[in-house]
């Protein structure tokens, strides 16, 4: 008898009109920027612009060339600087260290030869020995250190103070002129210098020292001249002074180009490196507009390669080879899909079918309805087995482990298999062959997998071997692996599907499939039995293979033996 059907119990969480619910009042909505949020009000101004501007690449490659281009120039100008200085100074240090030395190499001189003549050196003398150095921006100051006087000096408002002191004035001519000594005795001394004679320890080479006076700094070298040969030659001091204003101004003007250009280069390069950053990076925003415009509808479309020799090329070759990648397993996804659901829709209609068949009638017999049931029951089967297949495929797919290991024998899984199978063979009036080694082979594997790949090949070498034919296993131990050859005696497989033999859901066409295969058995199945075989040597890190073969298919299974260390 048949059982009256009941719906299954509706689970806990199933919606049902009289159910009632408790909402929770609504939380305060924050306030947050048109960016965050992603607003559409026309009246606030979007600032993703701005952020794009901020983030992009080639904005930042501006800025750190930018940045490292300034603290080029910084330390380029304070290098520049600094030496500018260091030159300058020393320029100074020689120019009045060298004047001191001539000078007092020019007063030994004149008193030697006045020594010679017997006459004692003039003040005039000194004078027109200076003018004849040429002095130039030095100022120059010959000291009587025994009569603390001038004796000579070139300084400019010194020669004007002496020439202002010994000429007579518009009113004053006709008076007596002033005799030469009390002009040489006009030439005053001025404070800075006297100072800087009576701080300074004066010797026969010269002493550098630095003063300030007005605010200009000044550069000193003093020296000492020895008392010469006679009393009328007493000893002097030279003191030789350099102003730094034509430094001073030298170091502004400098500074004002360099104030001036390090920003023109700074904005130059700016603009220069954001052209060649957004010229290089051109390529780029093209693939980056390519690979938008690709969808699951355009995955046969390709990234744009402007150059394959640099790197953007190379990441576009590399990114176009994803892309076929990707677009080879979604077209072999999709075939799967469909073939999984062709190969699902034959035995749910046919389950279908015998159920509306069965129950359009108010009354059935006993035989009937075991009938009906037992076709029901051979379609599910398949059904199931259908299923177990395709999870067992997805698992692989996915990585997931489908093999739980143990160490087992190969020999007798083998030996099983075939006496599995031995019925059918003997329907067919088809001989079985082992060639089995007599020792035990150690393996380690899942044996019920192992046991479904035998069963496969076997399976399927059994279907395309005609009556009186041969199928064999033989099984050959190597150094560090175990090979599985299932062969049979029928036509082989042709070339037109040697290539796609291990796919899934491929079964022989009818120009493919030998002539005598007319039986149902020959035509069954889902395709998968050699995808399913794949699957299973993979997991177990080892092979399946078609070999060539003059009569007859080959199928070779490579496994690692069991490590026995």
């Amino acid at each position: 008898m048949l059982g009256t059907y009941s719906p299954p119990p509706l689970p806990s969480n199933t919606f049902t009109p009289t159910a009632t619910r408790t909402l929770s009042p609504p939380r305060p909505v924050s306030t947050v920027s048109p960016v965050s949020s992603g607003s559409h009000d026309p009246s606030v101004t979007p600032a993703r612009p701005v952020i794009q501007l901020k983030t992009s690449v080639r904005f930042r490659l501006t800025l750190w060339n930018a940045a490292i281009l300034a603290l080029l120039l910084i330390g380029f100008a304070y290098t520049s600087w600094v030496t500018l200085v260091q030159i300058l100074d020393g320029r100074r240090d020689t120019e009045v260290s060298v004047s001191a030395l001539a000078i007092q190499k020019t007063i030994e001189n004149e008193r030697a030869r006045a020594f010679a003549r017997g006459e004692d050196p003039r003040p005039e003398v000194l004078r027109d020995s200076l003018q004849r150095l040429r002095a130039g921006d030095l100022d120059v100051y010959i000291v009587d250190q025994k009569a603390s006087r001038v004796v000579a000096a070139s300084r400019a408002t010194a020669r004007r103070s002496t020439r202002a002191a010994v000429s007579p004035k518009p009113e004053a001519a006709g008076k007596t002129p002033v005799p030469p000594t009390a002009r040489d005795s006009l030439i005053l001394l001025p404070p800075h210098v006297r100072d800087l004679l009576n701080t300074s320890s004066v010797s026969r080479d010269p002493v550098l020292s630095s003063l300030i006076v007005d605010g200009i700094n000044y550069r000193a070298a003093v020296m000492r001249v020895p008392q010469g040969a006679s009393e009328d030659q007493p000893a002097m001091a030279v003191a030789v002074l350099r102003s730094g204003e034509e430094d001073i101004a030298l170091e502004v003007r400098y500074r004002n180009r360099l104030i001036f250009t390090i920003p023109l280069a700074l904005i130059f390069s700016i603009l220069c490196g954001y052209a060649i950053a957004r010229r290089s990076l051109a390529p780029v925003e093209a693939m980056a507009e390519q690979a938008a415009r690709i969808s699951a509808a355009t995955l046969d479309e390709r990234l744009p390669v402007a150059n394959e020799h640099d790197e953007l090329g190379r990441l576009a070759t590399v990114v176009n080879a994803l892309l076929e990648r990707v677009h080879v397993a979604f077209l072999q996804q999709r075939q799967f899909v469909a073939d999984a659901s062709h190969e699902l829709r034959t035995p749910i209609a046919i389950v279908r079918g015998e159920a509306d068949v069965t129950l359009q009638r108010n009354t059935r017999n006993e035989v009937e309805y075991r009938e009906a049931l037992g076709i029901i029951s051979e379609e599910s089967v398949r059904l199931t087995r259908i299923v177990d297949d395709l999870f067992l495929l997805a698992r692989s797919d996915a990585g997931a482990p489908v093999a739980q290991y143990s160490t087992l024998d190969l020999r007798d899984l083998t030996l099983g298999a075939l006496r599995s199978v031995r019925t059918i063979a003997d329907d067919h009036d088809i001989v079985l062959e082992q060639n089995v080694p007599d020792s035990a082979i150690c393996i380690e594997g899942d044996a019920p997998l192992l046991r479904r790949l035998m069963l496969n090949l076997l399976d399927n070498a059994l279907k395309f071997t005609p009556r009186g034919g041969t199928v064999g296993v033989t099984v050959e131990s190597e150094a560090q692996s175990v090979n599985i050859v299932v062969y049979d005696s029928g036509p082989g497989v042709s070339e037109a599907l040697r290539a796609r033999v291990f796919d899934r859901f491929v079964r022989a066409g009818p120009d493919e499939r030998p002539a005598f295969h007319d039986s149902p058995r020959a035509t069954s199945g889902a395709g998968l039995g050699l995808a399913i075989a794949t699957a299973i040597a993979t997991a177990h890190h080892g092979t399946l293979s078609l070999d060539d073969s003059e009569g007859g298919a080959r199928f070779r299974v490579v496994l690692p033996l069991k490590n026995q260390g």
